[in-house]
């Protein structure tokens, strides 16, 4: 019968497999930027093995122990991530509903994600689940089917995906650090599943961690050094994550062909535009919502007649030279009303986009003028939001959540007009969320939800949800696509890179038309400056390198909203005015769910604390117990017989060890060799003769007499925790101390 190992050998092993999940889960930095993702993933380390030794510990079987295991740290993952779903710490329906949503999100959307993203959105999620499947089949590997190497093979295979998904950050690092950590464990587990010597015993942990660490490092090095310089090493990824652009690329919705520019932040110049001053350059609007894309409806072209000057616009010559953008449509300042020469352009007139009758090519010019539109404050304030001319400006789909609608009201509670409502929410966007290109992309409803819950995405993200609130509050929108206005590299001459592809709302306003807003943070559009309150702004970094990038979000310039607004005259009540624009709106429902899945982590560390507390307090008693010989085989008679009172063996404190054996062989014959070897060592050294130490009196018992007594006192332990029920079992675990 096999002996359980000792609490400290367990710990050790436990501890070098442990020590390789983390290596796997620092792996992720290579697919999500900065290191905000190991607090999680090493939680889950930690709270897997610690939980795995626990149940060990217990003798609870393969059976029994990897559910619990699995559904443990399920539960574990929706704290993290789900806190604010869950019910007096249980699942719920919408802790379901959400993790439905963002891994659906992210499957849509891995072929085009770019690594890195930001650790949020679904793509946290994924990371926890496939850091769960290795703990748990890590776990199952080493310990419950005493395998060497084979432990790392789950670990091993989910970095390796991470690493062929990843970006370059850190490769040569992370892999010298797992290779080095795969070598300590592999030995450590060797150490552990051994045969016992029954001479010497087990190699003990602290005499085989010097080697073990000597010789990972020797190997790590030695791979680190070597990898790199192999043939082949810096060939192409396995599966290019990085998306397709260039000239020439099919259009099906312009929203799909500006996402792949935004992700990839080309500075590859697109066109150039020579204007007499900034602008946003339009591609097309896009009216039609379906609850999945933003995109424009089925519509004829038409030719574009010069419609009459609007009231309140002053006209924008552009010449547009085309350098490196593909499809047909042309970007143009709003809202164009010819072109030269005439006719050179088809016009799509519900989503106001310029069609070129062929392919882009470079060197394409177009020349091309705009009505600009100049807004003020107290016209629009003024103005009603009921004609836009059609229904698809207000429609949204069925089963649309309505938590967005609620939201929505909840931030523009006390507007007047549309255009409190649009500023209102126009600037809680600007407060409370964050700009980034590292998260996934996606504008329909459950990205929408994840984006309103996690407070950080992209234009494309700002600019759908806006649009998307204002309609659950019954106001007209659109989503406009283009570019921000580029790189003045000479008075009136902008040049337009990959990286100013860009996303915002318009609202419609009865006989004033589209309006502009800007809810992303960071942005802002020349010449709307008087009735946004938002400076002009744009991305005006260089290409980011991803192995240098050390923050999570993209910083935000500081810019203080409230002295914007102050250099206007606002004709609008108090009540949207919001002086506390720059300080944090309270949350609308009262509550405040940010430290409760910390509280959570704590409880769970704990409870494993208490849960190993037993099995550590009783090896620090056997460490710290007198050398004795006497008195230790007492204390290891004293829990034999503790032990097989619970299995029905009568014993009496009058008995002689011997008599109790006698007693034991009889009840319960399992155990009649183990228990007779120890009471006679027991008997030997108790009545030793005078003068002779208890080692010299059990020397009969063999060469290593008391590692025998101890291996004796192990089995008649094991014997009686696989005889006796679960229920006693685990008192026995929490109540014999000794």
């Amino acid at each position: 019968m096999t002996a359980q190992p000792s609490i400290l050998r367990d710990l050790g092993a436990t501890a070098a497999v442990a020590a390789f999940s983390l290596a796997v889960a620092a792996g992720f930095a290579r697919v999500f930027s900065g290191w905000s993702f190991m607090e999680d993933l090493a939680l889950i380390v930690v709270v897997g093995h610690g939980l795995g030794l626990v149940l060990r510990r217990m003798s609870l079987t393969v059976w029994i122990a990897v559910p619990l295991m699995a559904v443990a740290l399920a539960w574990l993952i929706a704290m993290i991530h789900y806190p604010d779903t869950m019910t007096w710490g249980m699942v719920t329906s919408r802790t379901w509903e959400l993790l439905r949503f963002e891994l659906l999100d992210v499957r849509d959307q891995f072929r085009i994600a770019v690594a890195p993203v930001i650790y949020a959105g679904g793509w946290d999620v994924l990371a926890a689940i496939g850091m769960a499947l290795a703990v748990l089949l890590a776990d199952v590997f080493a310990f419950r089917a005493d395998a060497r190497a084979e432990t790392l093979v789950p670990g091993g295979v989910l970095f390796v995906f991470v690493g062929a998904v990843g970006d370059e950050r850190l490769r040569v690092a992370l892999t010298v650090v797992l290779v080095a950590v795969a070598v300590m464990t592999t030995a450590v587990l060797r150490s552990y599943h051994a045969p016992v010597n029954r001479r010497t015993g087990p190699v003990p942990l602290r005499r085989l961690w010097p080697a073990a660490v000597a010789i990972a490092v020797v190997v790590a090095a030695t791979a680190g050094f070597l990898g790199p310089r192999l043939p082949g090493a810096d060939a192409a990824a396995l599966y290019d994550t990085h998306g397709r652009t260039g000239r020439g690329s099919e259009i099906v919705s312009p929203l799909v062909d500006i996402r792949s520019r935004l992700t990839n932040r080309s500075e590859v110049p697109l066109f150039e535009v020579e204007a007499e001053s900034a602008s946003y350059w339009r591609i097309s609007a896009l009216p039609e919502f379906d609850g999945n894309t933003w995109g424009f409806p089925d519509q004829d072209v038409e030719r574009l007649d010069e419609p009459p000057t609007t009231e309140g616009t002053t006209e924008l010559y552009q010449q547009i030279e085309i350098l490196d953008l593909g499809g047909t449509l042309v970007p143009a300042a709003p809202d164009p009303v010819r072109t030269s020469p005439r006719g050179a352009l088809g016009w799509l007139p519900q989503t106001e986009a310029l069609v070129a009758p062929d392919e882009l090519r470079r060197g394409d010019r177009f020349e091309i003028v705009s009505d600009r539109p100049q807004f003020e404050r107290d016209v629009l304030a003024a103005a009603s939001n009921d004609r836009p001319g059609d229904p698809i400006y207000t429609a949204l789909p069925d089963g649309f959540p309505d938590e967005v609608e609620a939201e929505a009201r909840a931030r523009t509670a006390g507007s007047l007009s549309g255009f409190e409502a649009a500023r209102l929410l126009q600037g809680w966007f600007q407060r409370e969320f964050d700009y980034s290109l590292e998260v996934q992309q996606g504008h329909g409803t459950s990205a929408i939800e994840s984006f309103l819950r996690n407070r950080v995405g992209y234009c494309e993200q700002f600019a759908g949800t806006f649009a998307a609130m204002m309609r659950t509050l019954g106001y007209p929108t659109r989503v406009a696509v283009g570019y921000t206005y580029g790189t003045e590299v000479e008075p009136g001459r902008f040049v337009v890179r990959g990286k100013n592809a860009h996303a915002w709302p318009e609202v419609w306003f009865d006989g004033l038309g589209w309006v502009l807003f800007e809810p992303t943070p960071q942005r802002g559009a020349p010449g709307a400056e008087n009735y946004t309150g938002l400076p002009a702004a744009q991305d005006d970094s260089g290409t980011a390198d991803a192995a240098d990038v050390e923050a999570d979000l993209v910083p935000r310039p500081t810019v203080d909203l409230g002295q914007v607004d102050e250099a206007f005259d606002p004709q609008i009540p108090t009540e949207f005015a919001d002086p506390t624009l720059g300080s944090p709106v309270a949350d609308p429902t009262g509550t405040d769910t940010s430290g409760a899945a910390r509280w959570w982590w704590v409880a769970l560390v704990v409870v494993a604390l208490a849960a190993a507390a037993p099995a550590i307090v009783r090896q620090v008693r056997a460490r710290t117990i007198s050398r004795d010989v006497e008195h230790q085989l007492a204390r290891l008679w004293g829990r034999s017989v503790v032990a097989l009172s619970d299995v029905g063996v009568p014993v009496a404190p009058s008995q002689t060890p011997n008599e109790t054996a006698a007693v034991a062989a009889r009840t319960f014959p399992i155990v009649s060799r183990p228990i007779t070897m120890l009471a006679d060592a027991v008997t030997a050294a108790t009545f030793r003769p005078e003068g002779a130490s208890g080692y010299d009196a059990i020397g009969e018992f063999g060469s290593s007499t008391l590692r025998n007594c101890q291996n004796w006192a192990r089995q008649i332990d094991r014997a009686v925790e696989d005889s006796v029920p679960r229920s006693t079992r685990l008192r026995r675990y929490f109540t014999d101390w000794g």
